[in-house]
């Protein structure tokens, strides 16, 4: 992908869904990670896992706004207490997908949710994702992995990581409302299951330059609001 086609990526995955939303709407960020959405008001996260499912090693960032520290599929948030949900590179790591889905329909009317395309899964498959997942029209369509398939994709895919940078959509965006279709597909028994490979490397403070436009965005666009009311 060239650079300003990257740019151009990266504006529609990070930057662009914060213009959908009215600036009185209420948002949070559900695995806010370490590159956390400009426009959430509540970032929501599980900081015991540190980055050890990151392919960065930039620390969570907690200090943008209100930062609550959980574990999906469970958050402390009311029904509908949110317009919009933000949900970038999360559903990959889960293991059950389905009460995760769930709990972000009971909390959220509309959103925002970003995955990495199967195909890439495929070709390197990632140490702590649990799932392929595909776009089939609307749905996604989760299938678990086996450790024997893991295993296997990694030894075949030493010969073809130069199609990374052939794939023009690497992940799947999926703007949803009122209801998020999806499809589990997992026959394995538990013990062929992949398990994420835990590798916790030392964290960086060095967010920028993503905190600094985030900072940016949110200091020009972005309007302060009553939170009290959001949770349970």
């Amino acid at each position: 992908m060239k650079f300003i086609s990257k740019i151009i990526y990266f504006y529609r995955r990070k930057i662009q869904p914060g213009f959908r939303i009215s600036r009185d709407e209420l948002v949070v960020d559900i695995g806010s990670g370490d590159k956390p959405f400009w426009r959430a008001d509540i970032f929501f996260d599980d900081l015991s896992l540190r980055n050890e499912q990151r392919i960065s090693t930039t620390e969570t960032i907690t200090d943008l706004g209100v930062f609550i520290d959980g574990n999906l599929p469970v958050t402390p948030f009311k029904d509908k207490a949110f317009d919009f949900s933000f949900c970038s590179h999360l559903l990959e790591h889960v293991d059950d997908p389905d009460k995760t889905i769930k709990e972000i329909m009971r909390i959220s009317k509309r959103g925002y949710m970003e995955v990495p395309n199967g195909i890439l899964e495929t070709i390197s498959p990632f140490r702590s994702h649990l799932w392929f997942i595909f776009l089939n029209g609307n749905k996604l369509v989760f299938v678990r992995k086996s450790k024997k398939m893991h295993e296997t994709l990694i030894n075949n895919g030493l010969s073809f990581s130069y199609l990374f940078k052939k794939i023009k959509n690497p992940f799947i965006r999926l703007y949803w409302n009122g209801v998020i279709e999806y499809e589990i597909i997992d026959d394995l028994d538990y013990e062929d299951k992949f398990t994420a490979i835990q590798k916790d490397e030392s964290l960086s403070r060095k967010n920028d330059p993503y905190k600094f436009i985030v900072k940016i965005m949110r200091k020009i666009f972005y309007k302060k609001k009553d939170l009290k009311a959001l949770l349970k």
